[in-house]
């Protein structure tokens, strides 16, 4: 790096610390970030530039309001005439560039779920009961996971998006999959208000381009805040260099910034609008008191009637657009003094047989759709019947993923220098990560669109890496925990588990092969997917190396295994 380019970074971080330098006020700013020193970290300026003062003049004052005080928890003025509001918050999360409607057993036997035109058709039959009491949130992870999102790296998906007219937008860990620019252009299409409070730029400490931390809307007189979080663990699902110059921080050390910056600008409500996953949010939910409503997402989890935590509601609507989120607030008081009387949740499933497809939201589609035809509607298999994934099950085709890394790895590495010891070198059995598949196949003849459909990641690769008995075990033990929202797909590896055993002590046998014990202090190596392989359990392993792509070998093991029957082996045995 020449000396000119040293300076520039100098004197970069010296403007950062500076920016910080005037934060010292009823909070500390939220410093600890993912990759980043604390001293080159601050409060972005966008929105908040003016609040700072505020609290800073209320703390002098003595009139500094108590932000660790939620609505449900306010006092109404004495003697003052009391009103009544119900406002309504619709939510989706996850929805990845879902386009067609999926098959889910679990949701429904007999019609398809899911679809962005048939959620946009629920969502607008929703809103127009009360219009101008109503919200509508995302929760991140926007575009990627479909053929037709990839082909124009989410911007026909986002510009359908902004049909739905989105109140606040979320990003999500994979927002950030084909890299910043990409991500621009989909922020550009979108044209909504995107939160993301916890992303700022190293060295200038401003927020992501095209995002804002957080935004106040007034809803029939009363103020929302709503703050925008993503995954502070992005590393563990997105390459480095996606993520040059930026710096993720602490979701609770964010919140607790932001939180008084709010109420001081009048907040009477505060959402949380998270794509950090459930566990994650119960947590925060704890740490954080003040918190009113935690709109989540990132684990896909499906919250029927959401969780009370304190006096925090958290809410979650699964994945794949396959459900919609809404949410009854009831408050009563006055101007500036509202308090929350009850909060109600609940999921309304799209449901393809109930719904007719928006006319709007297929028009804007409809180019990207002739595009990814072409490609999309070739058939490439046969089924005998529907051939299923699952992210908590070693299902059909999760296993057949796992069998395709690992028969690759092995025809690749018995070429490679240092891999020519037969048995030793070699990778001897996999674990792959099962949320790496988001779709069934349907019975009888099969498209490279539902292939595709059922894994979608393009820039997932498979990596083979020297590890130990223990690593392993940890690994499956630790997405065998209660809240875990995956489950460790092995190859030539079984074992067995008991639900009802403590976490962290609940494989009752685990062999690879033909019946050879695992040896938690042996070194094997072995194959994984990449995300898998970047997992706390995998820190210490020795020699990793990327191999390619996992995409193209599940299409080619779904054409030789064709026609495929949904006939999983009980390589995952639950006790």
């Amino acid at each position: 790096m020449s000396k000119y380019a040293w300076a520039k970074k100098i004197i970069c971080a010296g403007l950062a610390l500076s920016c910080c330098l005037w934060i010292d006020i009823a909070q500390a700013s939220p410093v600890e970030a993912e990759g980043a020193s604390p001293n080159a970290v601050c409060p972005d300026k966008s929105t908040a530039i003016q609040q700072p003062e505020l609290l800073i003049a209320a703390k002098r004052n003595g009139s500094l309001k108590d932000w660790q005080i939620g609505a449900s928890e306010r006092q109404l003025l004495p003697g003052a005439p009391v009103q009544k509001r119900t406002l309504t918050i619709l939510h989706v999360n996850d929805v990845h560039g879902s386009v067609d409607p999926g098959i889910d057993p679990k949701i429904d036997k007999k019609s398809k779920v899911g679809g962005l035109a048939w959620l946009a058709t629920l969502i607008k039959q929703v809103r127009a009961q009360d219009p101008k009491a109503t919200l509508l949130l995302n929760g991140g992870d926007l575009a990627e996971g479909s053929m037709l999102s990839y082909m124009s790296r989410g911007v026909g998906y986002c510009k359908a998006l902004h049909n739905l007219k989105f109140d606040a937008v979320a990003l999500g860990n994979h927002d950030f999959a084909w890299g910043q620019e990409a991500l621009a252009n989909m922020l550009q299409a979108l044209d909504s208000p995107v939160l993301a409070a916890n992303i700022q730029y190293l060295y200038s400490g401003m927020p992501l381009k095209g995002s804002q931390p957080y935004r106040l809307v007034e809803v029939e007189g009363i103020k929302v805040g709503i703050i925008g979080l993503d995954t502070p663990d992005i590393k563990h699902f997105i390459a480095q260099h996606k993520l040059n110059d930026l710096v993720f921080r602490k979701s609770a050390k964010t919140v607790k910034y932001y939180l008084p910056i709010m109420r001081e600008a009048g907040a009477d409500l505060v959402v949380v609008l998270s794509h950090i996953g459930y566990e994650n949010d119960l947590k925060l939910a704890n740490k954080v008191p003040g918190i009113d409503l935690i709109v989540g997402g990132h684990s896909h989890t499906v919250l029927p009637e959401g969780q009370m935590v304190g006096k925090t509601l958290v809410t979650q609507a699964g994945f794949a657009a396959k459900y919609l989120g809404e949410i009854k607030l009831n408050l009563e008081g006055q101007p500036g003094h509202w308090r929350l009387v009850e909060a109600k949740s609940k999921l309304i499933p799209v449901i393809c047989d109930q719904i007719k497809p928006d006319p709007e939201v297929e028009k804007i589609l409809k180019p990207y759709r002739q595009e990814t035809d072409r490609i999309g509607n070739q058939i490439v298999a046969q089924t005998t019947e529907e051939v299923l994934f699952a992210h908590r099950e070693a299902a059909k085709l999760n296993q057949i993923h796992a069998d395709s890394i690992l028969e690759a790895a092995r025809t690749q590495t018995a070429t490679q220098k240092g891999f020519d010891s037969p048995g030793k070198e070699k990778p001897l059995f996999g674990i792959c990560n099962s949320r790496s598949l988001r779709g069934s196949l349907p019975a009888g003849k099969v498209t490279y669109r539902d292939v595709y459909s059922a894994l979608p990641f393009t820039e997932e690769n498979y990596v083979t890496m020297k590890v130990t008995g223990q690593m392993v075990l940890d690994e499956i033990e630790d997405d065998l925990r209660d809240k875990a929202t995956e489950l460790a797909v092995p190859c030539n590896l079984q074992y067995s588990y008991d639900p009802k055993r403590p976490e962290g002590n609940r494989v009752v046998e685990i062999s690879w092969g033909n019946g050879q014990k695992l040896d938690p202090k042996a070194e094997y190596v072995i194959v994984s997917n990449e995300t898998m392989s970047r997992k706390a359990a995998f820190k210490n392993a020795k020699d990793k190396r990327v191999l390619g792509p996992v995409q193209p070998l599940f299409f080619e093991a779904i054409k030789k295994s064709s026609p495929l029957s949904n006939n999983a082996d009980a390589r995952v045995k639950r006790l």
